[in-house]
């Protein structure tokens, strides 16, 4: 019964076409025949031969065909075709390594599956990230929006590998839900249409997510140890580098910590987990990734640069530092005090206790301060949503049992916390933030019977994404950005 599962699983996967990546990374034997599907990225035509780059997305470099004037004639930068022809070997100049030759193909036949014409958009020449944001149908077919796009699918193989090596649980949390996660009132509302009732009752409204955490802890209590990639949904107007109306969290939950430096121990090696496979010399999938991404980059500072904040993340082996946030306070009032500039202006004065910590600050304590990412623990009970479990008064003040992950160039990616196990102290944090208990009666239930220590955290993938990638926004790392005022597609 196994061979035969396993001859089914060999016979299916043979009957793909060959990629750009086999045939590149695997090369057939010279002189034998070959099929190969994809886009044009450029055309060269002379009187004998011509040339062309052809690309399926699969690897971040074309193959190179050889083409008889007549078959190449008609094609254009866009074109989709199918060649067959013959393997063989390319010439010296793009031969300087013997130990890795590379080959190309002798078309003889040339199926035109797809016709381009002159006004098609990309060109041999530099596109900025504005312009391609104006013509979504085809912005991913660039080097760099394909590269993006590769290291997006592979770093949610690497965190789906570093959960399971730890015996997490990968879980679907709902994307409707009836109860606003974070209290903060950024929700889209769902109705039965355009100007229809609510769709699932009278009294009964529904919005968006806008993370899954407490649909997690549910998951939690069955399980233990749970994590999640999901949509998120914030009706937020904000117009910066770093927001979305829609996109991505990679979420954990876990059962029985009693530490919340246990949740940041898992927190610091998830992320490594997908930064330090650029760096590993015997990680394939990794160093195809770091090739990709380095290739892209024009500058060879930017190039440098990149490198650099992947040898941030996972060069060292120290632990990240972890300051509260009364001791990150003082930093920035000690650095303000020497030099009032240091933030970017005397404007950008420290903030007092009890206020947030604005983004200039946190980008400040991890790119200049700590120059590595740093984890802020401990802030004040009022900037927290309710279910953040409390630290005994210090000084007369409250503070609770979270943190926020900063790290260069970003600023937050990730916010955790210990979660109030105990029924009567969570409903006085929900009475405390003006909420009822019995709008989140399910969620309530679950300190009534076999309550639990457990903590968790939610990673901004688009952020995470932009940094290891060095874009500058993170509407360069969705495939279709939504933010207010656009939805383009």
């Amino acid at each position: 019964m196994i061979k035969s599962i396993r001859a089914l699983g060999r016979r299916y996967t043979s009957t793909l076409p060959l990629t750009n990546r086999q045939f590149l990374t695997a090369p057939p034997p010279e002189s034998s025949r070959v099929t190969l599907s994809g886009w044009i990225k450029s055309v060269r035509k002379s009187k004998n031969v011509a040339f062309a780059d052809l690309s399926d997305g699969t690897y971040g470099v074309p193959v190179s065909v050889v083409l008889a004037p007549e078959d190449a004639k008609s094609l254009l930068t866009g074109a989709c075709i199918q060649v067959s022809g013959t393997v063989q070997r390319a010439p010296a100049k793009k031969n300087d390594n013997p130990a890795n030759p590379v080959y190309e193909i002798a078309a003889d036949k040339v199926n035109l599956l797809g016709p381009a014409t002159k006004d098609y958009p990309l060109q041999k020449k530099f596109h900025t990230q504005e312009f391609l944001r104006t013509i979504p149908e085809y912005r991913w077919k660039t080097n760099t929006g394909a590269a993006v796009l590769r290291y997006r699918s592979q770093a949610i193989t690497f965190f789906s590998n570093y959960f399971a090596s730890n015996g997490f649980t990968q879980v679907s949390s709902p994307l409707i839900t009836a109860s606003d996660c974070e209290g903060g009132g950024e929700v889209f509302q769902l109705s039965g249409g355009k100007e229809g009732p609510l769709f699932f009752g009278q009294d009964k409204k529904a919005y968006l997510s806008v993370s899954s955490q407490l649909h997690l802890e549910v998951f939690a209590g069955a399980l233990s140890r749970v994590w999640n990639i999901a949509p998120a949904f914030r009706a937020e107007d904000s117009d910066t580098n770093r927001h979305l109306s829609e996109f991505w969290i990679v979420e954990a939950e876990i059962a029985f910590v009693n530490e919340m430096a246990q949740v940041m121990d898992v927190v610091e090696n998830m992320v490594r987990s997908a930064v330090t496979p650029l760096l590993d010399e015997n990680n394939v999938e990794g160093q195809l990734c770091a090739r990709d991404l380095l290739a892209v980059k024009r500058d060879p500072d930017a190039k440098e640069a990149l490198r650099e904040r992947w040898e941030i993340v996972a060069g060292s082996p120290e632990a990240w530092p972890r300051v509260s946030y009364t001791e990150a306070l003082d930093i920035l009032a000690k650095e303000y005090a020497r030099d009032p500039t240091c933030f970017g202006g005397p404007a950008n004065a420290p903030p007092q206790w009890g206020d947030s910590i604005a983004s200039v600050h946190e980008k400040y304590l991890a790119s200049v301060y700590f120059k590595r990412p740093v984890f802020v623990t401990d802030y004040p009970v009022d900037q927290k949503p309710f279910y953040m479990l409390l630290n005994e008064p210090e000084a007369g003040r409250q503070t609770v049992k979270c943190f926020d992950l900063l790290i260069p160039d970003i600023g937050e990616l990730v916010g955790g916390s210990m979660r109030e196990n105990d029924l009567e102290r969570l409903k006085l944090a929900m009475e405390r933030k003006g909420m009822d208990p019995a709008d989140l009666e399910w969620y309530v239930k679950l300190r009534e019977h076999g309550s639990f220590p457990h903590g968790g955290y939610g990673m901004g993938f688009e952020r995470f994404l932009a940094f290891v990638t060095g874009q500058e926004n993170v509407r360069e790392v969705i495939g279709f950005p939504r933010w207010a005022g656009s939805c383009v597609c």
